[in-house]
């Protein structure tokens, strides 16, 4: 049946229309493309070889009961099946430049991405409602996997969720209309706090790339001064932003930290990563030290880092204790806090970033968010409570992180490790957890729900 309603499945979500999620390698977040400049640029990293795997952090989701297989299957062989990035793409990479006006990517990175493939993927139902879904390959290729899957697995969960419940079109636009009605109430809130600025980080986790869309579209319209960019590299180009927003992630430690075993060889592996990232990228020289716990490293952190860095992104230690706790460590190195910035970046929404930097804005510079899933995917309650007999309709958390690494002298694949400032977000075999705890301690850490 023909319909006029201005939501609809087909134009919210690419799998309606029998298309592909990702058609592009740019559909992803400008930190792979910085990190894979950094590893590539590096031979001791770029051939690692990565074991990948998706790891549902709410329980009660059962995703493999919801999306079924062979629709899974056929938008990760869609993304496999792109052959490099095509020249009108190289050529945006190619001017993104940093404050200075100098080209972040090197030719070298953007002759490798001409050419690029996924590498392939391993996807099976688990037997328990959910699926074992892993990546292998050197970590030059195999990176570029997470967010692009994260994407597909998160738009597919909607789409078939609502199908699956036989959603009708004017329930299904009800809904969307709500998700919109969410984001205007959150630009009403911006606009009444016009100092507070904030990246829009949604792209893994978007409720698909058309509504992820129509997100940008609303924010630079509405909030031009306050919403300073988006990570997504592809959108970036359509809405004629030159440089995405963004900088390192976790994986730039967990990985080579992956292949030393004694405490001294894990902790100087950290700190020699973050070291060489600042020489690669100066200007992008912005901590992300709750790997291992933001209070070990903030108090072992070698001087030359301490004076060479220019802010700290906050993953998963609450903002109101981090951002003081970063603010002593400047001073105690003799730093100027005010030429700082702080990034908070971990499961905010417009109420938490206004109240971050009413707080803390005295105590810092800048103040800048990343806010992600509660703008590209604010669907959490949308459906009747009725019909979410499969567990909860909307957003959940959902990663893909680096599970494991190959050790030639060990002829063995070991595990990764990520503690975080928030335990329940730990990643790693227990014998791996246990010596990194013992290397790190806990100081610092709390334990608190995992929202996204």
């Amino acid at each position: 049946m023909r319909t006029h309603l201005p939501f609809t499945p087909q134009n919210c979500f690419a799998v309606a229309r029998d298309e592909a999620e990702i058609q592009s390698f740019l559909n992803n977040d400008v930190y792979k493309f910085l990190m894979l400049d950094f590893i590539l640029a590096h031979p001791e990293y770029r051939d690692i070889e990565v074991r990948w795997a998706m790891k549902v952090r709410s329980p009660e989701v059962r995703i493999a009961e919801i999306i079924p297989e062979n629709a899974l299957r056929e938008q990760l062989g869609a993304a496999r099946a792109i052959q490099g990035v095509t020249p009108a793409d190289i050529s945006y990479l190619r001017g993104m430049t940093t404050n200075a006006k100098k080209p972040l990517l090197r030719e070298t990175t953007l002759a490798f991405l001409e050419d690029f493939r996924l590498p392939d993927f391993h996807l099976e139902n688990d037997g328990h409602g959910g699926f074992d879904l892993s990546f292998v390959g050197p970590w030059k290729t195999s990176m570029m996997w997470e967010i692009l899957a994260l994407k597909i697995v998160n738009t597919l969960y909607l789409y078939y969720y609502t199908k699956k419940m036989k959603v009708s079109a004017s329930e299904f636009n009800g809904m969307m209309t709500e998700q919109f009605s969410r984001l205007y109430r959150d630009v009403a809130m911006f606009k009444n706090s016009s100092n507070v600025t904030f990246s829009e980080f949604g792209t893994r986790r978007s409720a698909s790339t058309d509504i992820h869309r129509m997100v940008l579209e609303i924010l630079g319209g509405e909030l031009p001064n306050q919403c300073i960019g988006s990570s997504n590299v592809m959108l970036s180009r359509e809405f004629g932003q030159s440089n995405p927003r963004g900088t390192n992630a976790h994986e730039l430690r967990m990985i080579p930290t992956a292949m030393v075993d004694a405490p001294k060889d894990i902790v100087d592996t950290m700190y020699r990563i973050d070291r060489e990232w600042m020489t690669h990228f100066p200007e992008l020289a912005i901590l992300l030290p709750d790997t291992y716990g933001t209070s070990y490293y903030l108090k072992h952190a070698p001087e030359d880092i301490a004076q060479g860095h220019t802010g700290i992104r906050i993953d998963s230690k609450d903002p109101l204790i981090a951002i003081p706790e970063y603010v002593d460590f400047v001073l105690k190195h003799g730093r100027d806090p005010m030429q700082a910035i702080a990034i908070p970046s971990d499961g905010l929404d417009a109420t938490t970033a206004i109240d971050i930097s009413r707080k803390c804005s005295h105590l810092i510079g800048k103040i800048t968010s990343g806010i992600g899933t509660s703008l590209t995917n604010n669907t959490k309650g949308l459906m009747n409570p009725s019909k979410e007999i499969y567990g909860p309709y909307g957003s959940f958390s959902v990663v893909i992180k680096p599970e494991s690494v190959w050790v030639p002298n060990k002829s063995e694949w070991v595990s990764t490790v990520k503690l975080s400032d928030n335990p329940n977000k730990a990643i790693g075999e227990k014998h791996r957890v246990l010596l990194f705890k013992k290397t790190f301690g806990m100081e610092g850490m709390e334990s608190h729900e995992v929202l996204v």
